[in-house]
């Protein structure tokens, strides 16, 4: 599949993972943007790339089917987010980067459950409204785990965008004050990447500033990374200017995304924040061209 001149958003989520829009409303709003293509890329699972890869042939847009691992840095205790491309999921679930996923979701869902439970035991409430943990079970819907956005949407129904969102969420979640906080435990960081390429994926580091995970490139580098993103909702243009600078340095290759998560995320529609057809280049091109044969 040809990707015509224009941009484009290498970095959604849908409602597989913590997301508000299904995999073909990203498609309709990719078109409404008049966007030339982009990535899906749920968190923690490759459930979801057969049908990302049916709905690009049917539709005729170019879309990749990918995935967000996420990981923790030993080095520094820092999350690290690795954007991953080029995957296929197996039956039982056997290549390395599929035991990576599988364990973050079973650790994700674990940690939700007990904290919808908490919720549920003291009998917190926002505007007299109260919840079940199947409450929270039926908010998550096709996703492939549970989120605390999961426990949101029960409780709330409110959108990011609005200032109660982030009000209500750090004073129940906040990891150091929030009335209800537990940690998941992560994979790390190298081996998620070693994972990547073992598995014939092409991993590259997401939103590094952000996350501030500069200092995990170059040891990310030996494990195999082959790409960083560069624009993100969350970049300053200093931010830009150094993920370029690692790109030369280290012979990656850029790319860019809004981090779209539609009603559970800052950025107000797909395509807000993304990288030109012409900058991506061949890396992304080629990266497009193999997926259409998966």
């Amino acid at each position: 599949m040809t990707l015509a001149p224009g941009r484009l958003d290498l970095h959604t989520h849908s409602t597989f993972s913590d997301g508000t829009c299904s995999v073909a409303q990203l498609i309709d709003e990719a078109r409404a943007q008049g966007l030339s293509g982009i990535a899906v890329t749920d968190h923690d699972t490759l459930a979801h790339l057969p049908e990302i890869r049916t709905l690009s042939r049917e539709t005729g847009f170019p879309v990749l089917a990918g995935l967000e691992v996420s990981t923790l840095n030993p080095a520094t205790g820092r999350k690290v987010h690795v954007l991953a491309y080029g995957l296929t999921p197996t039956a039982d679930e056997s290549t390395p980067v599929e035991q990576v996923c599988r364990y973050t979701r079973t650790e994700r869902a674990a940690n939700t459950l007990w904290l919808s439970w908490q919720v549920m035991r003291t009998g917190y409430s926002y505007r007299s409204r109260t919840i079940t943990v199947n409450d929270v079970i039926a908010a998550a819907g096709p996703s492939t785990t549970l989120y605390k956005q999961h426990i949101m949407q029960a409780l709330t129904g409110l959108s990011k965008h609005d200032p109660e969102y982030d009000r209500i969420f750090h004073e129940l979640f906040s990891s150091k004050d929030g009335l209800f906080r537990r940690s998941v435990s992560y994979p790390d960081t190298m081996e998620a990447v070693r994972a990547i390429r073992e598995s014939g994926g092409v991993p590259v580091l997401a939103h590094p500033g952000q996350m501030d995970s500069w200092s995990a490139v170059p040891d990310m580098v030996a494990a195999g990374l082959m790409g960083i993103e560069a624009y993100h909702h969350a970049h300053t243009p200093e931010h830009i200017r150094m993920a370029h600078e690692l790109a030369e340095r280290y012979g990656l290759f850029v790319t860019g995304g809004s981090d779209y998560h539609g009603l559970w995320g800052v950025p107000d529609h797909i395509g807000q924040y993304g990288i030109s057809v012409e900058e991506a280049g061949t890396p992304v091109a080629d990266l497009f061209a193999r997926d259409a044969t998966l």
